[in-house]
């Protein structure tokens, strides 16, 4: 796996009308010989102008922004560890809201698998590239679909970076190393499924993190799953009456998520 094979978010945002922003995938670093990007001008850092942007990334202008100053960072800097575990965030943000089973949410996970590995490489003790570049492999295999991401022996690298970024800070991004393992063991097709070892997980992870709505997503699944009905129900309702925390684009998402599995269920 390679974190050179990135592809142009341009060609693929073009198939998807729904995504707000075009902004082209950082390319492989310059030669040697070629200039180096100058960063962008921002207030404060660039650094300090992201993390105010990330607020409103659900917002097209904002994200064209955040990707722009990705992209001149890792321009500047190829082997800088904050442009790459940025630009694997950014990545797995988009692909998180494509639909599963498509050639879009495939190549934008693996993006998003891809700058996440190649953080690992710059500082493999840091929690950031771990934890972004497990979420992006879990994105792949929703867009590949998890029969075909498991024919490729992805489980075990899986696993692998999950329990690494459990290790390094299991609350980062208010408990997401131990959410997105939760989830894991509800993904997995029968005989692999673990829907106790998911339960425990994410019931953990929600003691811990009482207002982070993924986690209650998620779990709301797995109670389903285990004929706890009334239980996910509960859950959902309890996403859809929260107020917005800390991360609102995101809790903007789940909601909406949640407002759709009502309808499903």
């Amino acid at each position: 796996m390679s974190w050179r094979l990135l592809i142009p978010l341009s060609l693929l945002f073009a198939a998807n009308t729904a995504i707000a922003a075009d902004v082209p995938a950082t390319p492989a670093p310059a030669a040697a010989e070629a200039p180096k990007a100058e960063a962008p001008k921002a207030a404060g850092s660039w650094v300090a102008r992201y993390d105010d942007l990330y607020q409103e990334r659900d917002k097209g202008p904002a994200l064209k922004e955040m990707y722009t100053l990705v992209k001149a960072e890792i321009e500047a800097h190829p082997e800088g560890y904050e442009g790459w575990w940025r630009r694997a965030e950014l990545d797995c943000w988009q692909a998180n809201g494509m639909a599963d089973g498509t050639d879009l949410k495939k190549n934008v996970g693996k993006q998003c698998w891809d700058a996440g590995e190649k953080a690992v490489s710059i500082n493999p003790d840091d929690v950031k590239g771990q934890y972004w570049a497990v979420v992006g492999m879990g994105l792949y295999s929703e867009g590949l679909g998890i029969l075909s991401a498991l024919s490729q022996g992805i489980e075990g690298k899986f696993k692998n970076r999950a329990s690494l970024a459990i290790k390094l800070d299991k609350d980062y991004v208010d408990g997401g190393p131990t959410t997105v393992y939760g989830r894991f063991f509800w993904k997995l097709p029968w005989p692999k499924r673990d829907l106790p070892q998911s339960h425990e997980l994410l019931d953990s992870t929600i003691k811990a993190h009482p207002h982070n709505l993924r986690t209650k997503l998620f779990m709301a699944d797995t109670l389903d799953s285990q004929g706890n009905h009334d239980g996910a129900k509960a859950l959902i309702k309890e996403i859809l009456d929260a107020p917005l925390g800390v991360d609102k684009p995101d809790d903007r998402r789940n909601k909406k998520q949640a407002e759709q599995w009502l309808k499903d269920h």
